[in-house]
């Protein structure tokens, strides 16, 4: 695979819906399968869509990730085993023709919410470049164990998450979730 550059382009999602989701880039399950955040990222994501649904059906409509638009901060391939790697570069994320490849894709998207640090500077390099009026932008964590693990230690009452817990996970993404429409309201309200 030296000198081949390999990549998984966006998943479309249904027309009618104007949410779109940036997370980090295509790795080896996405490669396998030729559509983003698969594996349990795209499990989480599921999850985390039934929850967000709950409390905002206009803005989250369906519990199935591929209904939305999803994209990358980087559409290249990176998986350890490829090229030892697990995110892109700050410089793949900000070259100039990839932040034009990320604004066409959130075009006409009113919500976009970004999975991770590469997605969150993917999406602050296309605000200063092209601007985004009109667009919500929400931030959370990435969605893959290991970040939520590390970084969501409470629940929505603020009681610790034990680990081992049976509903440890659901816990989690649901205050990654709450994360989310904190910023929506906070946007809402402004």
């Amino acid at each position: 695979m030296e000198n081949t550059i390999l990549k998984v382009k966006r998943n479309e999602g249904k027309n009618d819906i104007r949410t779109a989701f940036i997370f980090s880039c295509p790795g080896q399950e996405e490669l396998k399968s030729g559509r983003l955040v698969n594996g349990q990222t795209g499990k989480n994501l599921d999850m985390m869509l039934t929850i967000l649904n709950k409390s905002y059906p206009d803005i989250f409509p369906s519990c199935d990730r591929y209904d939305y638009r999803i994209t990358n901060s980087s559409e290249m391939v990176h998986y350890k085993a490829y090229d030892n790697r697990s995110e892109p570069s700050a410089k793949e994320i900000t070259d100039s023709a990839n932040i034009e490849r990320l604004k066409h894709d959130i075009d006409g998207y009113s919500y976009v919410i970004t999975f991770g640090r590469s997605a969150s500077l993917a999406a602050e390099q296309v605000k200063k470049q092209y601007g985004t009026e009109g667009i919500t932008f929400m931030y959370s964590q990435h969605l893959s164990f290991l970040s939520l693990n590390s970084s969501i230690k409470e629940d929505v009452n603020g009681d610790p998450i034990i680990r081992g817990d049976k509903n440890a996970t659901f816990k989690r993404l649901e205050a990654a979730a709450k994360k989310i429409t904190d910023q929506l309201v906070t946007d809402i309200s402004s």
